[in-house]
Parts: C-alpha cells; sequence; structure tokens
C-alpha cells in the first residue's frame, strides 16, 4: 500500500512538472499582450473549431478565423509559447486541445489561447535537437513525428505512452507538415488557379511581381476547403467548389522594430534587421489592416536598417544606414537620398521636420535638408555636431531641440544660432546632462532621457527639475519614453517600466517577450512598442 502511494505522488509530480504553465503572468487575460511579427515560413496548418491554426517560423501560431475570414490576434510567447518558432500545430477535435511544437517542447492549451503546459522532448525520450514535423490524434491518443520515431502520448496530459517505428493506431488525423509531395495534394495544384495576379507552376507560388514562393505545407480541411502555406508566410485559401486559391497575408515585416510613428490613423512600421523585415509597413492599429512596401519590389527604394520615421502629412521620411527613404504619398513615390545629397553618413537615429525643413540626426552628425530641394541647406553649426552622435530631435515652438551624448542643445532656425538648452530658464539640476537618447512634448512639457534620469523643462514656468531618478528604473539607459498624465513610461534594454510622477509608484515589465524597447507610442488603451522581440501591443490599463 505504501508502495502504491509513494508511486501515486510521483506520477503527480512528474505530470507537475511536465505541465508547469508557460503564462508570463496569471493576472493578465491572454491578449492584453499581443506580439505581431514576420511570420516566416509556415510549417504547419491544422483546423479548429473557428479557427484555422498556422504554425509559423518566425511569428508563432497565426489565427484565420473560418467564418470572418480574417486573421485574429496571433498566439506567441506572449500567450506562454516557449519559442515563436512553431514546426507543428494539432487541434484536436475530440478534446478540444490545441497542441504545439517548438524547439525542445511540445506545449498544449486547454483554453486554446493561454496558460500553455510544457512537456520537453527529453522527458519523452526523444533529443532535446529532435525537430517535431507533424502533430496528430487518434480517439485515444495524440501523436508527434519526429525525425525518425513516432511519440504515442495522453491526449490529456501529454504523458508518453510509446515510441513506435511506425504508429500502431491507423485512424490517425494527422495536421500538416512539410509538403514532401503529397499525391492528394500535388493533384490539387495541378488543376488549381490562382486570384490576385498570382501564379501556381508546380510546387511553387508566383506573386504579381514574379516573386517564387515555395509550397512549405498544405491541409485538405473538412469543410471543402483546401489551406497551404509558403515560404514567406503568404496563406492560401482554396475552395474546391471553384478550384482556384485565394491569398492571405498577416503581420508586419521584420522582427526586431527599430522604429514607430503614429499619424492620423497610420502606425508606420520599420523593421531593424532589413534582411528579415523586407520594407515598411503601414498599419491601422485598429482593424490590424496592413499595407507593405518592400524595398525588393519597390523602385528607388533602397534596402536598408530602420532606425527612424517622419511622417509629414504628404511625405514620409525614414531614417536607415546613411540614407533616407522619402515617400510622396500623393504621386505613390519613393525616393532614396544619400550622403551624395548632403545626407549624414552613420545610422540616422532621429528625424525633425516643417514646412521648409527637415532636420536629419546621425551616429555622425546633424544635417538640414530642404524640403523642396532635396538637397542639404547649410546651417553653418554643422561642425559643432560633426562625427558627435545626435540621438533624439523634437520641433516646437522654441526650435529645434537636440539630444546628443554630451547634452542637449536648441536650434533656432530663424535665427541660426545654437545654445545649452538647460542654460534657458531655471535650472535645479545638481548635475549637467548628457547621453541625452529619446525627447518627448506632454502638456506643454518636454521630457529628456538623460544621464540623470528623466528630466522636464516647463515650458510655460521655464524650469528644469529631474522628476525621475535614473537609480527608479534600475539605471539602464533610457531608448524611449511614453506619457499619459502623470504617468512615465520608460523603455530600456530589458523591457519597460512605468513610474507615476506624483505618487512615486513604480512598475516593471522585464518580461523576456518584450526584450529592447527601441520605440513607444501612446494611442489611449494600448501602448504600442517597437521591441527586438517585434511589435507589441500592451493594454496597460489592465493593469493599473
Amino acid at each position: 500500500m505504501l508502495c502504491r502511494r509513494i508511486l501515486f505522488f510521483k506520477i503527480l509530480n512528474f505530470i507537475f512538472l511536465y505541465t508547469l504553465s508557460a503564462q508570463p503572468d496569471p493576472k493578465y487575460r491572454p491578449f492584453d499582450w499581443v506580439i505581431y511579427r514576420a511570420s516566416g515560413a509556415i510549417n504547419s496548418i491544422s483546423e479548429g473549431y473557428s479557427f484555422v491554426y498556422i504554425g509559423t517560423d518566425e511569428g508563432g501560431i497565426y489565427r484565420y478565423h473560418l467564418y470572418s475570414n480574417d486573421f485574429n490576434d496571433p498566439i506567441t510567447t506572449a500567450q506562454g509559447l516557449r519559442s515563436n518558432t512553431v514546426t507543428g500545430v494539432h487541434f484536436d477535435h475530440n478534446t478540444g486541445i490545441i497542441w504545439a511544437a517548438v524547439p525542445g517542447y511540445i506545449q498544449y492549451s486547454y483554453t486554446r489561447e493561454g496558460d500553455w503546459r510544457n512537456i520537453a522532448l527529453s522527458e519523452l525520450g526523444l533529443h532535446r535537437t529532435d525537430v517535431i514535423r507533424r502533430l496528430g490524434s487518434s480517439d485515444n491518443y495524440v501523436w508527434a513525428q519526429a525525425n525518425s520515431i513516432f511519440v504515442k502520448m495522453d491526449r490529456s496530459s501529454g504523458v508518453l505512452a510509446g515510441l513506435y517505428p511506425i504508429p500502431d493506431e491507423l485512424n490517425i488525423q494527422w495536421s500538416s507538415g512539410p509538403y514532401q509531395n503529397q499525391p492528394d495534394l500535388k493533384e490539387i495544384f495541378s488543376k488549381y488557379t490562382v486570384m490576385s495576379g498570382w501564379m501556381l507552376t508546380g510546387d511553387r507560388f508566383i506573386d504579381q511581381y514574379g516573386r517564387y514562393l515555395d509550397i512549405t505545407t498544405g491541409l485538405v480541411g473538412n469543410h471543402g476547403d483546401v489551406w497551404v502555406g509558403s515560404s514567406d508566410g503568404t496563406f492560401f485559401q482554396g475552395k474546391t467548389t471553384m478550384e482556384t486559391f485565394f491569398p492571405f497575408s498577416f503581420g508586419i515585416r521584420g522582427v526586431d522594430v527599430g522604429a514607430l510613428h503614429h499619424h492620423n490613423r497610420d502606425l508606420w512600421i520599420g523593421s531593424a534587421d532589413y534582411d528579415i523585415g523586407r520594407g515598411i509597413t503601414r498599419l491601422d492599429p485598429i482593424t490590424l489592416q496592413a499595407d507593405h512596401f518592400d524595398f525588393d519590389v519597390t523602385v528607388n527604394m533602397n534596402p536598408t536598417d530602420i532606425s527612424s520615421i517622419l511622417d509629414l502629412g504628404d511625405e514620409l521620411w525614414v531614417g536607415g544606414n546613411s540614407l533616407v527613404l522619402l515617400y510622396d504619398k500623393d504621386d505613390n513615390y519613393w525616393r532614396t537620398l544619400g550622403i551624395d545629397i548632403g545626407i549624414p553618413e552613420g545610422n540616422i537615429n532621429a528625424l525633425a521636420g516643417d514646412t521648409t525643413y527637415v532636420w536629419v540626426g546621425s551616429s555622425r552628425g546633424l544635417r538640414q535638408i530642404g524640403r523642396k530641394s532635396r538637397n542639404e541647406d547649410l546651417m553653418g553649426i554643422e561642425s559643432l555636431f560633426y562625427n558627435h552622435p545626435v540621438y533624439a530631435l523634437h520641433l516646437n515652438e522654441y526650435g529645434l531641440w537636440i539630444g546628443t551624448r554630451t547634452g542637449v542643445y536648441l536650434y533656432d532656425p530663424k535665427n541660426p544660432q545654437v545654445v545649452n538648452g538647460s542654460s534657458i530658464g531655471i535650472s535645479y539640476l545638481d548635475f549637467p546632462l548628457s547621453q541625452v537618447m529619446a525627447i518627448r512634448e506632454d502638456n506643454n512639457v518636454l521630457y529628456f532621457a538623460a544621464n540623470l534620469g528623466i528630466v522636464k523643462f516647463d515650458l510655460t514656468d521655464r524650469i528644469w527639475e529631474l522628476v525621475i531618478s535614473a537609480v527608479q528604473y534600475d539605471a539602464f539607459p533610457a531608448t524611449a519614453i511614453a506619457m499619459h498624465r502623470n504617468l512615465c513610461f520608460i523603455g530600456t534594454k530589458i523591457g519597460f517600466f512605468r513610474i507615476n510622477l506624483k505618487t512615486g509608484l513604480i512598475r516593471k515589465y522585464n518580461y523576456p517577450f518584450i526584450g529592447k524597447v527601441n520605440s513607444m507610442v501612446m494611442l489611449k488603451n494600448n501602448l504600442w512598442l517597437g521591441t527586438s522581440e517585434g511589435l507589441v501591443r500592451f493594454k496597460w490599463k489592465k493593469d493599473l
């Protein structure tokens, strides 16, 4: 009897360790945090009750609604996945549980949204580097196909039931795995056509620009649908009645979001990794409808990492590496401005502009570009910032505020001269400013992220004072600022902090799925973050 009890408790402990939840924080609802990323290749497809679940190489699990025919928020590390690389996904219609294979783990969720449970591959008799190619289920078990073996698991808990060279059950419903010229799919591809200017030839799609995309996976659905994934993340829905495929895409360009800029209803997104990013995304933050401007198919648009964006209404200026991409919205035309017309060398960290000029700040200096001439107009102060990194620019009625390594400066375009910004008005600062990385204006107050912390300059009273010491956010260099009334959001290399300017209350957000924060945009109830892990949306008022 004692041995049975010991065995029972060992099994309970074993199951508990298997099923530790990967949810970032149980106080949040599953989609209070959402990460949008470039999908990469589509690896696996499974039909559920309401969604088609799409396992991607970079973007987690995309969810395509079967009835509204649109994409909902994806399931990523923000919901509890161990990785955004999903090699297999499966919805078990018998239990309603969704299963996912990620590097080193198989995970499952009862809610099909959050509360993901983990099973390490090593606990299933596999090596941690094994890749799960396909997932499926029978009436009693869940199956996983690894490199050279099939894993049989309990369909509710994932407890190992056996390892087989060939499954010992015949009635297994498999989700899609890698496309390997399966006869049923190959016959479909030979008969179907593609809409929206696409073509299908053999095992490859050709888009409207002539780019070839490999077919990576395919699934014949249960309701007259055929689902196909491609190497660039384009998702295809086929109708057996029409023998036609319709292409769809979701997400943004890139994974490491280097710049965000909001203007009117457009949220512009630039990637700091152009080899993955491929271009610039214009996103409607309400409907999540996106337009993409890809480097390889857009005339006069040079590939570059993107660090800054400025929307001037009729024009969009995008800062890259020793160049600026200029988009004329009225003519729908892009052009590249380089060092030959006066763009400074180095990373373009900041942009500011009015109806006459655009100021371009880089890691190597500051330049003034005429909006009509598209050429440099000399200010007479260029030598002061030669080989001098400019981190932030902000334009208001005082002039152009310039954040640099040695402090903040103010340039008056109407009466060309530059002064030390902190010399204006009254200063209650104990030490001089340096390393001014970000500038934000809110309610007639300027906020500067600097070496001391967050410094404010009241534009009415003309008083400088330190409102948040750097110690309050662990002395990490601040990379971005966002404001909402008395709340200051401070981006750093390990997430961000929310600090109440009145009470001093500090809230630290350092979840691994956030990564380094490059830029921040506050839109009412949502805080949008451009981070090294993607575009993050946080419903911050849920955490007051």
